[in-house]
């Protein structure tokens, strides 16, 4: 998953950098164009330079004097952080500089006023400013510079001059208003307090929450009682009631407030049931004793029966009467919770009214007091600004340097040449990037994919080489080279094919010079090392010049064999590889394509096939004659060279439209003059590892192997 969502970035990546490189490529190659166009620019703002009338400059300074500090708060002061980028917009705007032009025309009415730009820098790590007055009139120059530090001098001043003013009379304006406020929150505490006792009030409503307090505690100690009396029986009631009056009856108990719970009597009903429930358990425990040694028919055990019976009913007349009172009790209390509900919302009405009076009365004065602090300070304000109308605490900027005498200038040439320059660069390059549009040459694989559906067989990677490139040996140090000839040849071998695989293979291309005669002999070369019986033709009757890439010394060749002058077997002749024979050109023939038409043609090339494994052709280019589209279709497979970078998308496609009109087999194509630095041609920089290492160097690679294996 990880690795498809890689993929379109990867891609993406790999086709900038493409790109990038085809730009390279073309920087390269019209490096004189945006060198020309630069320096037309240059040339043209540099005309114009000196075309235009001379100016004069001016300078002058200016320089933040001293700040006297004065112990009192600022009534003008300017922020620091921005102060000195403030003071040179302020220099430099439109308000000084109408002054100035006024203050000069005043002055000096026979200068005739000119455009003057004025520049005002701050010197890094100083209070100073330096201004400079540019124009075409000098004296104009320099008495305009002289009357804008005037006229902005001036600005400050009375800016600070109107700020003051403007504080003053807004803060009498304000002590007025704050002084009537003051006065009218005096009468109304006064007025309050006629008509409230303030200390009764505060001691009032201390006194009223302490007897709030004990009403709400009292309330709590009977609504306890009460909800004990209805929850509980007579007999837990009672033991409440013994528990409450035991601590009460020791000597040694203090007065102690009441408990609650049910007082215990020794008369009333509540005794009378007590002392019956005590006689009957007295009785039983009689009868009991005496139940072990008589029988229960003696007249003594039916004495005590009796006497039992009698007592029950007693207890239950006795307990009847102290439920009554107990029901009494619980209507009682009852009755004192309402009258202390009443007395509690009676107080608490009482004490609110008291805490809003006393509120009232914190609020007014609170007001008053807020009311004097302001006061207080705006009085103070108002003589900071009588000492600052007197002592100036303020940054001051004082003119350091009056106006120089002006001296001859052109301004602005460094900036011009710089655009001269940008402009002539953005043409140049704006003109590399229309003719990149228009050259639809193809710089990459991918961009050949791009253009063109045709199988790739093979790339050939380009070779720094001073001339002709030399043919490939059978231990060549070209490892990378010799290797994509090999990878060439794979593909040829194991193509897929329907029928019986190629023997013979024209080599073309669409123009000339893209490398398929080199193609050609070096193909040819490797499938003779593979042990194939290899026939390389020389097969471009025009301009073939296989003879002297391998230093072969015959004029006569495959032209007199098509003009049937000697047999083909005469004319071929063995190379330094083996398994590899050369049949070359011999002499240029002026009309190729009408031999090459003959039948007699047909069966020579008949014969060839049946004497060796392999025939490599090396034709004319397509484009160039019409040698190879009258031989291709005589021959198995046409493999077709095209070189990046060097071919254009538009004729390699016109080139082969004709082969396919003329039936060729284009099996496929092989890319040459590579450039492996591209990133989609990575993998060349793993194809060193596996080149043989000279006898030297064999023991050192052997040990480096060791320590990384």
């Amino acid at each position: 998953m990880n690795a498809l969502a890689e993929r379109p970035s990867t891609s993406w990546s790999n086709s900038f950098v493409t790109r990038l490189h085809r730009y390279k490529a073309l920087l390269k190659r019209r490096w004189w164009i945006p060198f020309l166009t630069i320096c037309i620019g240059l040339f043209v703002q540099a005309w114009l330079i000196f075309q235009t009338p001379p100016s004069f400059l001016s300078t002058s300074k200016m320089m933040l004097a001293g700040k006297l500090n004065v112990n009192s708060s600022a009534v003008y002061s300017e922020d620091n952080v921005n102060f000195y980028g403030t003071q040179i917009q302020l220099m430099q705007s439109t308000e000084v500089r109408r002054g100035a032009e006024a203050l000069v025309t005043s002055t000096h009415p026979e200068l005739h006023p000119v455009p003057v730009d004025i520049t005002v820098n701050q010197r890094p790590r100083t209070s100073i400013f330096e201004l400079q007055a540019v124009g075409s009139s000098p004296d104009y120059t320099q008495a305009y510079l002289n009357a804008v530090m005037q006229k902005y001098l001036d600005f400050k001043k009375g800016m600070r001059q109107d700020q003051t003013h403007n504080f003053t009379t807004g803060i009498t304006e304000q002590l007025i208003q704050v002084e009537k406020d003051m006065r009218a929150g005096e009468d109304e505490m006064l007025e309050f307090q006629k008509q409230n006792n303030i200390g009764f009030i505060q001691e009032e409503g201390n006194s009223a929450a302490q007897y709030l307090v004990k009403l709400n505690q009292d309330y709590a100690r009977l609504k306890t009682e009460y909800e004990l009396l209805d929850k509980l029986d007579l007999d837990q009631n009672l033991d409440r009631g013994q528990t409450v009056a035991a601590p009460e009856a020791s000597p040694n108990a203090s007065a102690a407030p009441d408990q609650g719970g049910m007082p215990f009597s020794d008369v009333g009903p509540e005794g009378d049931y007590l002392k019956a429930k005590q006689t009957v358990q007295l009785l039983k425990a009689e009868r009991d004793t005496l139940s072990r040694d008589l029988r229960p028919k003696h007249p003594k055990i039916i004495k005590l029966n009796d006497e039992i019976s009698k007592q029950q009913k007693l207890i239950e007349l006795f307990r009847a009467d102290a439920v009554e009172k107990l029901e009494t009790r619980r209507k009682s209390i009852g009755k004192q919770m309402e009258n202390l509900k009443g007395n509690i919302k009676e107080w608490e009405a009482k004490a609110l009214d008291l805490s809003q009076r006393l509120a009232q009365f914190n609020r007014i004065k609170g007001k008053i007091d807020r009311t004097k602090q302001l006061y207080d300070k705006l009085t103070n304000d108002l003589k900071s600004v009588d000492v600052s109308q007197v002592v100036d605490t303020g940054d001051q900027i004082e003119i350091m340097e009056q106006a120089s005498a002006p001296v001859s200038v052109r301004p602005g040439l460094l900036k011009s040449l710089l655009i001269g320059f940008g402009c002539g660069g953005l043409a140049g390059f704006g003109i590399l990037l229309l003719l990149d549009r228009i050259d639809d040459r193809m710089a990459s694989y991918t961009e050949f994919q791009h253009h063109f559906t045709e199988t790739v067989l093979g790339q050939i990677p380009k070779e720094k080489s001073k001339g002709r490139v030399a043919l490939l040996q059978p231990d060549d140090p070209r490892h990378v080279f010799a290797e994509s000839y090999r990878n060439v040849r794979s593909s040829i071998f194991f193509m897929p094919y329907e029928g019986p695989r190629p023997k013979a293979l024209l080599i073309t291309s669409a123009v000339p010079n893209e490398g398929k005669s080199t193609v050609s002999a070096n193909l040819a070369i490797t499938m003779a090392l593979s042990g194939a019986r290899t026939l390389l033709i020389d097969g471009d009757l025009r301009r073939g010049a296989l003879r002297e890439q391998f230093g072969v010394s015959s004029r006569v060749g495959f032209a007199e064999a098509l003009k049937q002058e000697v047999n083909w077997r005469e004319v071929v002749v063995p190379t330094a590889y083996s398994n590899l024979s050369l049949l070359p050109r011999g002499k240029t023939l002026s009309q190729p394509s009408e031999h090459l038409l003959r039948n007699s043609t047909d069966q020579m090339l008949k014969e060839i096939y049946q004497n060796y494994d392999y025939v490599v052709i090396d034709s004319s280019p397509v484009l160039a004659a019409d040698d190879t589209t009258s031989l291709a279709p005589k021959i198995d497979a046409t493999l077709f060279v095209v070189r990046l970078a060097y071919t254009s998308a538009r004729l390699t496609k016109k080139a082969l439209e004709l082969l396919y009109g003329r039936q060729v087999n284009v099996p496929g194509v092989i890319l040459n003059y590579v450039d492996t630095s591209l990133p989609e041609y990575y993998y060349y920089q793993y194809s060193e590892y596996y080149n043989t290492p000279s006898p030297e160097a064999e023991p050192a690679h052997r040990q480096t192997t060791s320590q990384h294996s």
